[in-house]
């Protein structure tokens, strides 16, 4: 009886399948030329499902911030594609050596997965082309896909397609197939609920992996994990919606092929599982929350319950768990659980994959006890308040970090509690601070342990570098000057002014050189991806190389705004102009342009050549472009980008676009500069009559008469010879052509006919 209804099961999910969300299989290829250079490095693979994908020489980016609703033309998209630049060339500032891979819009409605490299190939997410029957584009809709590593071939046809393109989902490898992993709110049964699903790539099989989910996590530190631990109700009567007070955690991964209970629904009156399963659950027991129930001296146990499918015999107690799924991070799972009959919801429970599942095989171990092992549970940290904590192993303990208004403090945790916590950043340099990510680094000084973090005030996020390996003393005493570079290390140090977009992918490191999407000034409008190298000799800046570059990067700031103070002995200002024409210039690099400014001005308005820029402002922005003379400090230690020298008074010294702007971006970026700046070109709002010179005009008007009496000449011309034509045609018998008139009655046609006639 039971194994006939897990078939039944089996069946009813195929089914949902069908008239569900649409799986197209893929038939036919679209070709594009292939690179150059095949990626034979890309069995090594790092941060799956970021923007940025590492291989072993070369980096997959998505090339800037796109929406769905821009024009997705398979071949014609460059912003938002997928660029490839090899490692070597972001090292050594060959920024804008990269190759379009996939020339479509990478999109997704959240961030929580990006793009992914298993074999050969590359996943993604873009906007459906597909067209409705009034012709609007299903932008809407979200096509799931894949294309060669070297560009070569696109599948014609979506591996599959979803109409929400927020949908929640990540692509996953096990075993070397490849799966769709996705949780959506849908209706199949005349009721909304949450399911779990996975798609298998290859045969297109869209299975439910939990049906009717409390709530679920993918891992959100690895968006590459096939695993997803979610929450379920035990019913009380099958088919209806009545369930006992506790819940259940179970665990499945994208490849479980079945449920491994057998469910009996005999007693459903009139079951039927393609109208209505009741009840789908691939995955695995992690936590029972069976207690004794009701008052009840035994607990009454279904075939929901791990205990049913035990042999052992249990005493329980307790009123019952309901648990609660707090996160889910490099496979490791926190969560709280609340009993009836006491609040203990203040209680964070961690669960590390290894723990459940020793031998990686994706299923629970056979030795482990959903219902004991909540009372093996000891609790890893015991909450007082809404307090939210990032925890981390150094040196063999782990810590407790959070961010708060008073800044970001750090405690030992220790038997469930926070132990001598002490502020790391005080007050203003902290408060509403967001953490980003820690990432292990080695400068010079050594290797440290840092946490990057964003302080409010920028468009999304600024970045902030603090080690938090130190000891209490390191934040708390006072900065020795012979300790300086060791209590920067300490101090949390401010870089540039790096300005991310918040509201995207996190942004991520290849090697020493940090790539985001960019929200620094009139970027804010474009968003395209910005390098920012904080190499040094081959190492990672110390915080104090990081300072003395900001420092640096804000001399050339202070300098420019102080042309503005200069005068002449009359009072005049002394350098026209000059400091908003630097400030153009240090944003774009463009040096021609002044000149072209200033002819523009004599050439159109007839100004003087000094009308805009005194001939000293002029030799000062051209000496700032070479940086000589008042510029020569900034020449030494010159860089290198995309080939051309660029000195440390420019901004691309510190940070540049890596990849490729489409030709409109770029002329969009340099105007708004040059808006800022009140460097624009003068209107020629001029008749094209007045807009000649007193000589102009009179060399035209001299052109036209003589143009006029060749023209009068040639029509005088030409009579004389028709004549004498049409005499010579005379007289040799020829005679004039007639317009014949047809006067025949047509019988057909009514000439009186007004149109009003039937």
């Amino acid at each position: 009886m039971r194994k006939r209804f897990t078939k039944i099961i089996c069946a009813a999910t195929a089914a949902i399948s069908v008239f569900g969300l649409v799986f197209a299989s893929a038939c036919g290829n679209l070709k594009r030329q292939a690179v150059s250079e095949k990626d034979t490095t890309a069995s090594t693979v790092q941060s799956n499902g970021g923007f940025a994908v590492q291989t072993g020489d070369y980096v997959y980016f998505i090339n800037g911030v796109q929406s769905n609703t821009a024009d997705n033309t398979f071949g014609d998209v460059l912003k938002g594609s997928v660029q490839r630049i090899k490692k070597s060339d972001i090292a050594a500032g060959n920024y804008s050596s990269s190759l379009t891979i996939v020339p479509s819009v990478i999109y997704s409605g959240q961030y929580n997965a990006g793009i992914y490299i298993y074999g050969d190939y590359i996943y993604y997410t873009t906007p459906s082309t597909q067209k409705d029957g009034s012709g609007s584009i299903l932008n809407g809709t979200l096509d799931f896909r894949r294309t060669t590593l070297d560009g070569a071939e696109t599948d014609r046809d979506a591996l599959w397609q979803c109409t929400d393109n927020a949908v929640d989902y990540r692509f996953v490898e096990v075993d070397d197939t490849v799966y769709i992993m996705y949780a959506i709110a849908e209706n199949l049964y005349g009721t909304s609920v949450t399911n779990i699903h996975s798609v298998n790539v290859e045969t297109g099989e869209d299975k439910i992996l939990a049906y009717n989910v409390g709530s679920y996590l993918f891992d959100t530190a690895d968006p590459a994990n096939p695993v997803a631990y979610y929450t379920m109700s035990v019913p009380r009567i099958l088919g209806e919606s009545e369930n006992y007070s506790y819940n259940q955690i179970y665990r499945v991964r994208a490849d479980a092929a079945q449920s491994p209970r057998e469910y009996d629904f005999s007693e459903v009156e009139d079951y039927d599982a393609s109208t209505d399963p009741v009840y789908i659950n691939y995955g695995d027991f992690a936590f029972d929350g069976i207690g004794s129930l009701d008052n009840q001296t035994e607990a009454r146990i279904t075939q929901f319950n791990y205990a049913y499918w035990s042999e052992k015999q249990y005493s329980l107690h307790n009123g019952g768990y309901n648990y609660t799924l707090n996160g889910y991070e490099n496979g490791a799972l926190y969560y709280t659980r609340k009993e009836s009959t006491v609040n203990s919801s203040g209680i964070k429970y961690l669960l590390k994959d290894g723990e459940i599942d020793s031998d990686g095989n994706g299923r629970v171990d056979d030795g482990w006890d959903a219902v004991d092992k909540n009372a093996e549970a000891e609790p890893f940290i015991i909450l007082t308040d809404n307090t939210e904590y990032k925890f981390i192993d150094l040196g063999g303990k782990t810590y407790a970090i959070n961010a708060n208004g008073d800044g970001i403090e750090k405690g030992e945790l220790s038997d469930g509690v926070v132990k001598d916590s002490y502020p790391m950043v005080k007050g203003d340099d902290g408060s509403d601070a967001t953490i980003l990510f820690f990432r292990e680094e080695e400068t010079e000084s050594g290797k440290n342990t840092y946490m990057y973090y964003s302080v409010d005030g920028a468009n999304g996020y600024s970045f902030y570098r603090l080690a938090i390996d130190g000891g209490i003393n390191d934040y708390t005493s006072y900065p020795q000057e012979a300790e300086a570079d060791r209590s920067l290390t300490y101090t949390g140090v401010k870089i540039l002014d790096l300005d991310a977009c918040a509201d995207w992918y996190m942004p991520e490191f290849v090697g020493n050189t940090l790539l985001f999407a960019s929200e620094i000034g009139e970027m804010s409008s474009y968003n395209y991806i910005m390098a920012c190298d904080l190499s040094k000799d081959g190492k990672m800046m110390t915080n104090r190389q990081i300072k003395d570059l900001g420092d640096k990067y804000d001399g050339v700031a202070e300098k420019i705004g102080k042309y503005n103070d200069e005068t002449n002995t009359d009072g005049t200002e002394a350098y026209k102009n000059l400091s908003n024409a630097l400030t153009y210039l240090w944003n774009t690099g463009d040096g021609e342009y002044l000149d072209e400014l200033i002819q523009a001005y004599v050439d159109i308005e007839g100004r003087d050549k000094e009308y805009l820029y005194s001939e000293r402002s002029a030799e000062i922005y051209h000496e700032f472009d070479k940086a000589e003379g008042d510029w020569a400090d900034y020449k030494e230690g010159a860089k290198t980008l995309n080939g051309g020298a660029v000195y440390s008074n420019s901004r691309s010294y510190y940070y540049s676009v890596i990849g490729r702007m489409t030709d409109e971006d770029s002329e969009g970026l340099r105007n708004a500069y040059r808006a800022d700046n009140m460097q624009s070109y003068p209107v020629d709002d001029s008749t094209w009559w007045e807009g000649l010179s007193t000589g102009a005009k009179v060399g035209f008007i001299i052109g036209m008469c003589a143009a006029g009496l060749v023209v009068i000449g040639g029509i005088t011309v030409g009579v004389i010879f028709l004549i004498k034509h049409l005499k010579k045609k005379k007289s040799e018998g020829v005679s004039d052509a007639k317009i014949k008139v047809d006067i025949t009655d047509d019988k057909n046609v009514n000439v009186y006919d007004d149109g009003e006639q039937q």
